[in-house]
């Protein structure tokens, strides 16, 4: 089965994060990026099930629960109480 790999986690200046996943073939190939946004106010996992949701109508297995883990406290770190907040007002805005 092909799978998705987490490999790179930015936390742009509004606090919102963007995910790369790279996708793998069953036999190791290269087969390019994917990449999904999470705001300051999103779902995290209601993110990665849309993604594996979608993948999944190509081939590909879900992201690995330690890539969510990974993810998730990356998010934690990033989305302070003051993140959130200027992130609101920005939409609000």
């Amino acid at each position: 089965m092909k799978s998705l790999i987490i490999d790179q986690i930015e936390i742009t200046k509004n606090g919102t994060v963007q995910v790369r996943m790279h996708k793998f073939s069953s036999d190791g190939d290269s087969l390019g990026n994917h990449r999904t946004l999470i705001t300051p106010v999103g779902d995290v996992d209601a993110q990665i099930a849309a993604v594996n949701a979608h993948m999944s109508t190509e081939g590909f297995s879900p992201v690995s629960d330690s890539d969510v883990a990974r993810l998730k406290t990356i998010c934690n770190v990033a989305w302070t109480a003051e993140v959130i907040a200027a992130y609101q007002a920005q939409v609000a805005a």
